[in-house]
């Protein structure tokens, strides 16, 4: 397990250093320059601009590859460098909002495991019934609408017709909890919908695979009561599947965060990338960009050794 769990961190150094240059070519591809939109801000406040002077202190003076491995090299030493805009570290940016949208990252996980999970299990036990018709039909429509979509409509019509709004002022967890709740307890139900359909729908196949197999008729056989059936035998040896759904959808929560985040005004690192995507903060999305992936693949490790966890006979190399 050591060894499995020492090279799977060697490996993700050579993702990490392609997710910096995709993310770094990917920037310097787009319509537009930080220089630009520079020069436009400070002509619209009425200021006179030097057009070169600007581009050396914000070093595009330089070749892109140049740019690229100082800035790779300040990665190396764990800096990420200056926003271009709010003369301010970007570990200190990412710092500050990353505990934003972690909470409400895993809030939707939260939400995704409570609701499918024990649905999904239900469901197989009560296979072509009118509950599983029924939690299908939802899981599917869930799955289809998209959820800044949901959101939209939850924000609009609520408003509009008892005057309800989440709350859009942040207060941390442990400062005022209901106030918390109040800003993310919403989005975070939104952005579980989809996987909670999805999930749903993967717990109910891998345990109705799972309760045909000999070891299960053999518990029935022996009179083991529906639930020690249903939760000792069946649940356990259908996870494998599901866990990697769920270590497969870390990546889809933590981008469809950067949409909840903006409609909810949540100040978390998904709203942090939209502004620096306008205004063209090319240090700000790289290292945004960057701590995100990294979560992603650290979490998809976890979920690999969890596979030994759920079963022994798995052999990771």
């Amino acid at each position: 397990m050591g060894k499995y769990i020492v090279k799977r961190i060697l490996l993700l150094i050579p993702t990490v250093l392609v997710v910096c240059v995709l993310t770094f070519a990917m920037m310097r591809m787009l319509p537009g320059s930080a220089l630009d939109f520079m020069v436009k801000r400070l002509t619209a406040a009425g200021q006179n601009v030097d057009v070169e002077t600007l581009r050396v202190r914000l070093g595009l003076d330089k070749p892109a590859v140049t740019q690229f491995f100082i800035w790779i090299g300040g990665v190396m030493r764990g800096d990420l460098g200056n926003s271009l805009f709010q003369y301010e570290s970007v570990g200190g940016i990412i710092a500050r909002e990353l505990p934003v949208t972690l909470e409400l990252g895993f809030l939707e996980l939260f939400w995704t495991i409570l609701f499918s999970v024990p649905l999904g299990l239900w469901c197989a036990a009560r296979q072509d019934g009118i509950p599983d018709y029924t939690f299908r039909v939802f899981a599917i429509i869930f799955m289809a609408i998209p959820t800044f979509l949901v959101a939209s409509v939850v924000l609009v019509y609520p408003a509009a017709w008892w005057g309800y709004a989440p709350n859009i002022k942040y207060a941390g967890l442990f400062q005022d909890f209901r106030a918390n709740m109040g800003m993310f307890l919403v989005p975070s139900i939104i952005g579980a919908l989809a996987q909670t359909g999805m999930q749903l729908r993967m717990v109910r196949t891998c345990c109705l695979e799972t309760m045909r197999t000999d070891f299960v008729r053999t518990a029935w056989a022996k009179g083991c009561g529906e639930g020690r059936v249903l939760v000792r035998h069946v649940f356990r040896n259908s996870m494998i599947p599901v866990v990697t759904v769920i270590g497969g959808s870390v990546a889809g929560v933590f981008g469809g965060n950067v949409i909840l985040e903006n409609l909810f005004n949540i100040p978390g690192v998904g709203q942090q990338l939209i502004t620096a995507l306008d205004q063209r903060d090319y240090t700000v999305i790289q290292g945004c960009v960057l701590v995100m992936a990294v979560i992603v693949m650290l979490i998809n490790l976890i979920v690999d050794i969890c596979y030994k966890w759920l079963d022994p006979r798995v052999e990771l190399d």
